[in-house]
């Protein structure tokens, strides 16, 4: 029996302890990378917006339609616009009247400086046969000087209507110019109630319907033209890490069993508040053969190579802390890491072994 008690001690001590399990660090030549999300797009994209309040009469475009530039590509209802352009055509139009020579108040003014100008001539008439008498003595000076003054008159006269002529031709050409501007202005407001492309390309999204009202300034139409390319959302951790021509990995929703290879084109300058990161650009070495815009995707950005890194897995340190097989809690000097490993930069070895926290 005493055999038999010590044979079942044994084995309840051994099933019961488990041994811990252990590691050493070991060195490898790393790629450093920085993740980021984003998505497909064309590389040049706009947005076709309302530039005034109406609705849709007729919207000329479908997902899909590859366009032209300056296409139409929806018309909002424009009655009161239209209205407004008719109104200033009628009053250019009459303006127009006004100011032509045959107009009723340039007549008026004409038919006094014709008749200005009769009493002009015989007052000078008259003017120069008293001033040949005066000459001879032949009438009194009083008499000459009356003629000579009615004369003066009839000059003062004519020019202030001609004076008065000119001044009404500026002021009526100046209306006629007023109201073509405001013609022009009316004809302008009612171009905005067509919405034309700006460049050739695809139509990648239709965000209204024909009879739908739409505010000035909403959205209508994307259109895009251009290769695709890759736009990434960077945390402002990792932003200084990047630069031109890196390499990046990238995996897109629409191939879930393969990645591509691009680089990096382009940095954006300034921080987007709208997604709370810094945007950067990259294009595709190989383009894949079907890319869809807006398709969602990730990817890694290759910012630096390492070589003989020491590196642990990240299960055995814990606050810095790595603890030796004999028992010891090491202080280590950590570099870069990710879900799996761990830098160590100093405090251990490759000949050191460390038990799993």
């Amino acid at each position: 029996m005493k055999i038999h008690y010590t044979y079942i001690l044994a084995f309840l001590l051994l099933t019961s302890c488990e041994e811990q399990e252990s590691t050493s660090p070991i060195k490898k030549n790393v790629q450093e990378v920085v993740f980021a999300s984003g998505t497909m797009e064309m590389e040049d994209e706009y947005i076709v917006s309302a530039l005034a309040d109406g609705l849709i009469t007729s919207l000329e475009i479908n997902e899909g339609d590859i366009i032209k530039e300056n296409q139409v590509i929806a018309t909002l209802g424009n009655e009161v616009q239209s209205n407004k352009a008719m109104d200033a055509q009628i009053v250019l139009n009459d303006s127009r009247v006004n100011a032509s020579p045959q107009s009723a108040q340039l007549q008026n003014l004409q038919s006094q400086i014709n008749q200005a100008k009769e009493q002009l001539a015989f007052d000078k008439n008259n003017y120069l046969v008293y001033k040949e008498l005066w000459d001879k003595k032949s009438v009194s000076k009083l008499d000459f000087e009356k003629m000579k003054l009615q004369y003066e008159a009839s000059q003062n006269n004519l020019s202030g209507h001609q004076e008065n002529y000119n001044d009404l031709q500026k002021s009526l050409n100046l209306a006629v110019n007023r109201n073509h501007v405001q013609l022009n202005t009316q004809k302008a407001l009612l171009n905005d109630y067509i919405l034309k492309s700006n460049t050739p390309g695809q139509v990648l999204n239709v965000y209204k319907k024909s009879g739908e009202l739409v505010r000035k300034g909403e959205a209508v139409a994307k259109i895009g033209q251009g290769d695709f390319i890759i736009k990434l959302f960077v945390s402002e951790e990792d932003i200084t890490k990047i630069q031109l021509n890196q390499t990046v990995i990238v995996s897109i929703n629409t191939y879930l069993d393969k990645t591509f290879k691009a680089k990096v084109s382009k940095i954006y300058p300034s921080f987007n508040e709208a997604n709370q990161s810094y945007i950067i650009e990259a294009k595709f070495d190989e383009l894949p053969e079907k890319l869809f815009s807006g398709t969602q995707l990730q990817a890694n950005i290759q910012t630096s190579k390492k070589n003989d890194v020491l590196l642990i897995p990240t299960a055995y340190i814990k606050n810095n802390k790595v603890q030796l097989e004999n028992g010891d809690v090491i202080d280590v000097e950590v570099g870069f890491s990710d879900s799996k490993w761990i830098e160590i930069k100093s405090g251990i070895s490759e000949n050191d072994v460390i038990l799993k926290q």
